[in-house]
């Protein structure tokens, strides 16, 4: 202990020189350490009696006492589940400016030392000194100490509430090291399953290409998975590992029997190669990537367009070659794999929609609602609304409904014009459907938006949802719906209007677009959390209660001989180490 009160009196003497430094960060950083020093005193002698309990057992896994609690010491008054109804917009610390680049994985703005990061993802590299040596200030990264303090946080967790219709985002990063996540991208494409969210392709101008490949670009030829339950990221496919396709950006994704189908998109430079082919992603213990061997009257090779499933067909929508616009209609027929033209539009001559791309489509069994999209100058309004009517094959046209909260001349109720935006839809307990647009930007490139809207299908009434907005202007990013009423957005181009600064971001976000079942608010609670679930065996998850669906959530338990329980880390086992990595980088 005496190693340790050394270490945070160190800390706070460094925290002092570095000018750039909040003082409001220092002080907080002094409360904390020292309330941790106090907890340990009292904590260390009954985690030593516990590992050694567990020790003399010798069983193969450590056993599951308490999920909600195994992470906060057990104590109790941590759990508590409370639906916020009206407070103010809870986005995690997402506010504030950000002075890192395109790449930014480690140093954040909108993040603080309270947000929630768990404490194992420590790393000698953090720590620059130990006891008995000069300390050079210029050598040690700020951006490096503020993740160290952000990550040490942990050790005190927020109280879980389920907050419906609040943007919360996730806090991945410090479960990983470096590479482990993807980097910041736009034109990307995510979609979900109820235990994953995946991310294919994407763009970044600032990424430093892989000159040892001949086809190297600022392209992301990468398919990503995310874990709902783990808060891990882990990438699947990539140009080295298989077949990927070089045409991913703008391109379209949608999730059909558990594999993924990807249509169209474009290569870099963007237009110059466009695609027109669907390529099948299988996820399981060996993901592959294959193309569709498919025959009939193909759609023009393009990028930005709408993808729907509806009764074993594919259905396209619109999209650009980077030169021309269209609108038309093109369907797949998943088991003969045969393309069929389907509508043709022919705006100059009769009552058909305009041609664009970077719309959003969603459909409720009868029609194929186009919100949104553009042109390279263009945005088309989302007041009068074209659909698709998939048993007539024509197109109609629908009259929204504006937010009856609106109270001004200046605010309409509707969403305003927009293109690159991001759309999801899902059924609510009533039946009707509900689509959630989210972003966008306006044709003349200085409009862009952080709002947060809802299209109820069956009535068409506009909602603007006021108790939550993205945390700055957002464009070119992704969203997915989970199945379970969770909308989660990733990436994109990020508008700084106090810098007039535009950078891509990482960034994930997560909004329950309802109140779900009862097990899913219980389930998010526990991995909330419990960041280590998939450390223990399926046997002991479904003894401690957890249903069978949720566990199969969770990725494989890999085959591995754990004979004590001490493999697991505690608290105590923690902040010896955190002293041993700081002697370590000098010895």
């Amino acid at each position: 202990m005496k190693i340790l009160k050394f270490v945070v009196l160190f800390m706070l003497n460094l925290l002092n020189n570095l000018k750039e430094f909040n003082k409001t960060l220092i002080s907080h950083t002094y409360t904390y350490f020292r309330g941790v020093i106090e907890r340990n005193n009292t904590n260390m002698d009954q985690e030593d009696d516990h590992q050694r309990q567990h020790q003399e057992r010798g069983q193969d896994y450590e056993p599951l006492q308490n999920l909600a609690l195994e992470e906060i010491g057990g104590q109790e008054e941590y759990v508590a589940m409370d639906v916020v109804e009206d407070s103010d917009n809870d986005s995690d610390g997402a506010d504030g400016a950000d002075e890192g680049d395109d790449d930014d994985e480690s140093s954040d703005d909108y993040d603080v030392l309270e947000d929630l990061v768990p404490q194992d993802s420590w790393s000698s590299d953090e720590i620059d000194c130990d006891d008995d040596s000069n300390f050079d200030h210029e050598s040690v990264s700020l951006q490096r100490l503020h993740r160290m303090l952000y990550r040490y946080r942990e050790r005190v967790k927020h109280t879980y509430s389920f907050q419906p219709l609040r943007l919360i985002r996730c806090q991945y990063k410090a479960n990983h090291d470096a590479g482990e996540f993807p980097i910041a991208r736009s034109g990307h494409r995510i979609i979900a399953s109820e235990s994953h969210l995946y991310s294919l392709g994407g763009y970044n101008p600032n990424r430093t290409p892989n000159v040892t490949r001949f086809d190297a670009c600022m392209l992301f030829q990468e398919l990503w998975a995310f874990n709902f339950a783990t808060g891990r990221w882990k990438l699947l496919l990539n140009a080295d590992n298989s077949e990927m396709p070089r045409e991913l950006a703008s391109n379209a994704l949608v999730i059909y029997n558990n594999v993924l189908i990807s249509h169209g998109g474009t290569g870099y430079p963007f237009g110059e190669t466009c695609s027109n082919d669907c390529y099948v992603y299988t996820t399981g213990e060996n993901p592959k990537v294959m193309l569709l061997k498919v025959t009939g009257d193909l759609p023009t090779a393009q990028y930005g367009p709408g993808i729907v499933i509806h009764n074993d067909y594919l259905y396209t929508i619109g999209g650009t070659t980077g030169f021309d616009y269209s609108c038309d209609v093109f369907r797949l027929n998943l088991q003969t794999k045969v393309w069929e033209n389907v509508y043709i539009c022919r705006p100059e001559m009769r009552d058909d929609p305009e041609g664009r791309y970077r719309h959003e489509v969603v459909y409720d069994g009868h029609h194929i609602y186009v919100l949104g999209g553009g042109t390279s100058h263009t945005v088309y309004d989302l007041q009068r609304i074209p659909a698709f009517n998939l048993e007539t094959n024509r197109w109609d046209y629908f009259d929204t409904l504006p937010d009856r909260t609106a109270a001004s001349n200046q605010d309409l109720g509707y969403p305003k014009a927009r293109k690159c935006l991001s759309c999801v839809q899902h059924t609510a307990s009533n039946g009707d459907i509900e689509a959630f647009i989210t972003g966008g930007l306006q044709g003349d490139f200085n409009t862009y938006f952080d709002d947060i809207w809802k299209l109820n299908l069956r009535t068409k009434q506009w909602y603007k949802i006021h108790t939550a907005t993205l945390p700055r202007p957002l464009y070119f990013h992704s969203a997915a719906h989970a199945g379970n009423g969770c909308m989660y957005i990733f990436g994109g181009i990020e508008y700084n209007e106090a810098q007039r600064d535009m950078r891509r971001r990482n960034h994930l976000f997560k909004m329950w677009m309802t109140i779900p079942k009862l097990s899913d608010i219980c389930w998010d609670a526990i991995t909330y959390y419990n960041h280590n679930l998939h450390k223990f065996d399926r046997s002991t998850l479904l003894n401690a209660g957890i249903p069978q669906r949720y566990v199969n959530r969770l990725p494989v338990l890999p085959e591995r001989i754990r004979k004590h329980a001490s493999d697991e880390p505690s608290s105590s086992s923690f902040l010896n180490g955190l002293t041993k990595r700081m002697r370590a980088h000098l010895e």
